[in-house]
């Protein structure tokens, strides 16, 4: 069987796609593609774009052309002639990230690092999987994580009580008397542990309640004091140029030809 260039099997697809809107299973029918494995190699992303100037003719002549690769060393060399073929023109082209010929639409912005938010731990542990489930999980998660084993505790002491009542010699009863107390030493611990959780979820919940109606009373003394500073500067200008009796007098005064001071009124 012939080795299939999916890069061009990828662009075939896609233009075809762009003019018929067929199905990647329907093509393959046509094709004659095994489905799951150009599932896997064709990704379905933005056709709106034309990716190559060749037809679906050429593209196919291209394919038929493509020679069959063995274990043989012959048949090693042949297919390192047809991939340097197949790359000649490919260098014509400055590629952008990867295999692609257009910039993406939807590219991260710059110094965006959601998708490597858990490099810091995840670099010491050799399992990407589980930093993913820990992203999905929340603190309701670990209470009942908790209460499980709170619960698989009580299970596992019921039965060592069993065996203690059926234990007849001293150091079995010893060593199953040392396993009961370590037992309800972790079932306290783990009842702590719910009681934390429990009062921080409760915490969680009044702080979610509380900061609407900090905000709402924050929002209403702003409100208030706005209110305040304008009837101030509504006063404030309502009475400029009033005239008081103190007015008056203290006007009188100034009008003296001694100010109004007592030490310069003549004697009679």
């Amino acid at each position: 069987m012939a080795k299939l260039d999916w890069k061009k099997l990828e662009q075939a697809f896609r233009r075809e796609h762009a003019e018929t809107g067929i199905t990647l299973l329907d093509w393959c029918r046509k094709k004659k593609i095994n489905y799951n494995t150009a599932r896997t190699r064709i990704k379905m992303g933005k056709i709106d774009h034309e990716i190559d100037h060749k037809t679906d003719h050429e593209i196919d002549h291209d394919i038929s052309d493509e020679e069959p690769c063995n274990d043989a060393g012959s048949g090693d060399e042949k297919c390192a002639k047809n991939s340097e073929k197949n790359c000649a023109n490919s260098a014509e082209t400055k590629r952008i990230r990867g295999s692609r010929l257009l910039p993406p639409s939807n590219a991260f912005s710059q110094r965006n690092t959601h998708a490597v938010r858990h490099r810091g731990y995840a670099k010491y542990l050799e399992a990407d999987n589980l930093m993913d489930d820990a992203s999905d999980m929340v603190l309701f998660d670990e209470l009942v994580f908790t209460r499980a084993r709170a619960l698989s505790v009580t299970k596992a002491l019921k039965g060592m009580f069993g065996d203690l009542e059926e234990a007849t010699d001293v150091e079995t009863r010893v060593a199953l008397y040392d396993k009961i107390l370590k037992a309800e030493q972790a079932l306290d611990r783990n009842i702590a542990r719910i009681e934390s959780i429990e009062r921080s979820l409760l915490t969680l919940d009044v702080l979610a309640e509380t900061a609407p109606k900090l905000r709402a009373d924050r929002e209403r003394i702003n409100a208030a004091r706005d209110k305040l500073r304008a009837e101030t500067d509504i006063l404030t200008s309502q009475r400029r140029g009033v005239v008081t009796p103190v007015s008056d007098i203290v006007s009188s005064l100034h009008e003296m030809s001694n100010s109004g001071r007592l030490d310069d009124i003549p004697e009679e």
